[in-house]
């Protein structure tokens, strides 16, 4: 009994010291209480920027084909959506759930579209957008997810784009049912997603998925088969659908850049300010290494 008590105060003092029990903790509180925190969506900005540019606020996954630098590879991926969409400064934009004011200046300073209605749930993105693209007297930003599409008017936009954000969508019928209202006809709706790779082999694997996604804010009920997913735009009155697989130059992409990313950065900042972002690279590796999770540029007009 002794020994069993020695061993047990010494598995618990060295848990402490290393840190790993508050990891642990931390972990089970993100399972458990799932959170998307204004103070967490900052954090995890200026983290990724560190060592970009202080003006910086990137928060994508990235598109990393033939690039090393986040902030390249969060433009290119922000070139890919627009290019798709083919934007022009004859179209009117709604970008639904933005996440940092670069991607505004994309549409906005590149591509000069002629108005631009963006939304987002953070209070402080929106201030920082307000902040930075404010002199443009093209742009209406709004506060609110896709519940605030149902006051926009029907028929007034030209395209409607989703930006690496669409995965913590929790209705994704309803976003595209609304961004269909709102669209004149003839227009697009262009988006990057996740997508499942394949159905579940069964319900404990469901429930380990949705386990593992509580971690990220990532609901498994809007992770749809590429199938199902296109099925969905179809009845929701979107035709020529259109996927692209871009797996490799953005989820795996992401994960060997952030693991040096990581490496470079966290023996000067607290471990534990990087558990939303480790916990999302764990995530995505676990799932593609199950076969599981595949990422795609999708368009439908």
């Amino acid at each position: 009994m002794a020994i069993l008590s020695f061993f047990l105060g010494a598995g618990i003092t060295w848990l402490v010291m290393s840190g790993l029990l508050s990891q642990i903790i931390m972990l089970l509180v993100r399972i458990w209480i799932p959170s998307r925190s204004e103070k967490g969506v900052i954090a995890d900005q200026w983290l990724l920027n560190s060592g970009v540019s202080t003006s910086s606020r990137w928060r994508l996954l990235g598109y990393w084909h033939d690039t090393a630098s986040y902030r390249q590879a969060s433009s290119e991926l922000a070139g890919l959506l627009a290019d798709k969409a083919c934007l022009s400064n004859q179209d009117k934009v709604l970008d639904m759930g933005f996440t940092s004011y670069d991607q505004l200046l994309v549409w906005l300073d590149y591509y000069q579209v002629e108005a631009l209605t963006a939304a987002t749930e953070s209070e402080r993105i929106l201030a920082d957008a307000h902040h930075y693209c404010g002199h443009f007297s093209q742009l209406n930003l709004e506060r609110g997810s896709v519940s605030i599409m149902q006051r926009l008017e029907e028929g007034s936009f030209d395209k409607v784009l989703a930006l690496d954000c669409a995965y913590h969508m929790e209705n994704k019928n309803a976003f595209f049912q609304q961004a269909r209202r709102v669209l004149r006809q003839g227009g697009s709706v262009t988006l990057t997603d996740m997508m499942l790779a394949r159905p579940f082999k069964d319900r404990f694997e469901q429930r380990l998925v949705t386990l593992m996604a509580r971690t990220c804010g990532i609901p498994v009920k809007g992770l749809y088969v590429k199938q199902v997913y296109e099925s969905m735009l179809n009845r929701c009155g979107f035709e020529e659908v259109q996927t692209t697989d871009i797996s490799e130059d953005v989820l795996s992409g992401f994960c060997f850049w952030f693991s040096q990313h990581y490496g470079q950065l966290s023996s000067v900042t607290r471990s534990k300010v990087w558990i939303r972002l480790r916990l999302l690279v764990w995530f995505i590796r676990w799932m593609q290494h199950r076969g599981l999770l595949r990422y795609h540029l999708i368009s439908a007009r």
